[in-house]
């Protein structure tokens, strides 16, 4: 009867271990995971590459291209009809201009399937923070492009409600004088209405949901019938609070029936619940950047959509192969300097509030 190679492999481990010293086997089982991982990368980077039903050019979006010989490195190139430009399946892939090792983005997305903190996935890499900051953002800019689209069809049912999370300038501390329009506040102050972002949330009867952010404060409008009219089919039925937006913006969308609960009857038990999973997610972070929230919230959406019955070596593995297929349009510089969402806030408050006007004006 033959022997599987891995069943080699395992006797050989057992067989020269044991003969080894201490910081010998500590030296080799280091190599050998490292080893390990980076094949593992391998195996999940590939999977499915050349026939990618999602291929279009990365330069303009065609998906119309031809064959075009190949490059210096022996992969295949393709010509774009759009542009006529040529490209490859490393062209401005998420991996293809790294300097880390495959081994370290292997074992990053492991820390990222525990939503490790950043020091501890930094530590675990053999990274700086700052790295690693950047590997997560990453990954999340890959992962938020291969979300499933939310739509409630006719006849079927959803639940819409607003979440808040105050907002937050995290990463401005160091540079307060310049960088933040208010003071500083402990968690057990409390928040203008004003200063707390909202973000329109459902969830339909089939367990799919959505999220965006919609503004500062309340719900607005204008905002709602923009956000919903792409998800909400005509004669879809609808469950909300007692909101006086839905009942203007819902009808005008054409929903088949909308259902206005009071708080206390909680007939939109399941947002509810929703709503408590995400401020504990966001909430293990000790606190998120409100110019990062829409990556986070990504997170917790890819989490809810591809966890279930999957191990965490499988969601690594697909958040490795789902990275590889995307492509990124962020770089290093560009994260640095992302800007504030809905900041005109804080510009009309500088006219009378002179931290705010030395924040955004540099003057007091």
């Amino acid at each position: 009867m033959e022997v599987a190679m891995e069943d080699v492999l395992t006797q050989l481990t057992r067989q020269f271990l044991p003969q080894m010293t201490a910081a010998e086997k500590s030296r080799a089982l280091r190599s050998l995971k490292a080893l390990i991982d980076a094949e593992l990368f391998d195996l999940a980077a590939s999977e499915g590459a050349e026939d990618d039903p999602d291929r279009a050019c990365p330069w303009c979006g065609s998906p119309h291209y031809v064959k075009r010989g190949r490059d210096g490195r022996g992969r295949q190139r393709f010509l774009c009809r759009g542009c006529a430009r040529t490209f490859t399946d490393a062209t401005m892939r998420i991996f293809s201009t790294t300097k880390l090792d495959r081994s370290a983005w292997m074992r990053f997305a492991e820390c990222h399937v525990d939503k490790l903190p950043l020091r501890e996935s930094a530590e675990k890499c053999g990274v700086c923070l700052k790295t690693a900051f950047f590997m997560r953002h990453r990954l999340l800019e890959a992962m938020a492009k291969r979300m499933p689209a939310f739509r409630v069809e006719a006849g079927g049912g959803a639940e819409l409600d607003e979440c808040f999370f105050r907002e937050s300038f995290k990463g401005n501390r160091s540079r307060s004088e310049s960088g933040m329009p208010r003071k500083p506040r402990t968690r057990s102050q409390g928040t203008d209405g004003h200063e707390k972002i909202c973000v329109l949330t459902g969830i339909n009867d089939a367990g799919d949901i959505f999220y965006e952010i919609a503004g500062r404060g309340g719900l607005d409008e204008a905002a709602a019938r923009e956000l919903l009219a792409d998800k909400l089919v005509v004669g879809a039925i609808i469950s909300t609070d007692r909101a006086h937006v839905y009942r203007r913006v819902l009808p005008a969308l054409g929903v088949g029936e909308h259902i206005a609960s009071k708080r206390e009857e909680h007939a939109i038990n399941r947002v509810n619940s929703l709503h408590s999973q995400m401020r504990h997610f966001i909430g293990r972070f000790r606190g998120v950047s409100t110019r990062r929230l829409e990556n986070y919230l990504a997170w917790f959406k890819w989490t809810w959509c591809f966890k279930v019955r999957r191990s965490a070596d499988e969601l690594a593995e697909l958040i490795v192969r789902q990275a590889a297929r995307g492509t990124y349009e962020k770089t290093w510089r560009q994260y640095k300097v992302t800007p504030y969402p809905f900041y005109e806030y804080w510009i009309k408050q500088a006219k009378w509030d002179s931290r705010a006007r030395r924040a955004i004006y540099g003057v007091a």
